[in-house]
């Protein structure tokens, strides 16, 4: 099975994993639509994409956004979620603002997105959430981070029973290069990647390319639903 001539929502799709995710689901002949928060987001990423990729502006943690964006979009095949917004440090003196900012992109977002776009995939279709490796294995600074994976986890095994037969899985990535990783200084940045790598069976840190692989797999795959893909190198293992 192929994408071909599928039309695939990708909201996070302007950047990092979701913008690998859309190019390999244009590689496959998808009709892919992009989202991010801002339209200037947008258009620097549909160059980057090329093709017939579109785009729009969602604020996933909006709801009015969230379903004014469905009105317009019409039938879907495959939606896709990446967007997330995330800060690291101990639970006591993590900034209220960015608990709630976590919690509105990568959670409440996610069920959002489902509430209103489920009725605009046809029973062939799916939904596919990404969480990350500390939903399994959390590490200091991690709570909330950790928390959001896993109720995102559980939000999208939940799902699969009550869309069925519409497909919903969740993508756990482990450590993978992606602007994510910008709030470490980028000349501390690659020794950092090196001591987890070297942690790691596979001895190396993700590349998007190997979650949108994953992604494409679980996209077209009929017969998966209700699970968690670890694409992780071994980080639950290291």
């Amino acid at each position: 099975m192929t994408l071909q001539g599928q039309k695939i929502l990708i909201i996070g799709g302007t950047s990092g994993i979701g913008l690998a995710i859309a190019q390999a689901a244009m590689a496959e002949g998808g009709q892919v639509v992009i989202a991010g928060r801002t339209i200037d987001q947008v258009n620097l990423a549909k160059v980057k994409i090329g093709g017939t990729c579109e785009g729009i502006a969602i604020d996933v943690g909006d709801e009015a956004s969230v379903v004014e964006a469905f009105k317009n979009l019409g039938k879907l095949d495959h939606i896709v979620t990446t967007a997330a917004s995330l800060t690291y440090g101990p639970l006591a003196t993590l900034p209220r603002s960015a608990i709630d900012s976590m919690i509105a992109s990568k959670f409440l977002g996610p069920i959002l997105v489902a509430r209103h776009g489920a009725a605009s995939l046809d029973p062939g279709g799916s939904i596919l959430f990404f969480s990350g490796l500390a939903a399994s294995k959390p590490g200091t600074g991690t709570a909330v981070v950790a928390a959001v994976n896993a109720g995102l986890e559980g939000l999208g095994r939940a799902l699969a029973v009550e869309l069925a037969p519409i497909r919903v899985n969740v993508i756990s990535p482990g450590v993978t290069d992606t602007n994510g990783w910008n709030f470490i200084p980028e000349k501390d940045r690659s020794s950092t990647f090196a001591t987890i790598a070297a942690s790691l069976p596979v001895k190396r840190v993700g590349k998007p390319e190997d979650l949108a692989q994953a992604a494409i797999m679980l996209l077209v795959n009929g017969f998966t639903t209700g699970t968690v893909h670890h694409v992780d190198g071994g980080g639950r293992l290291a």
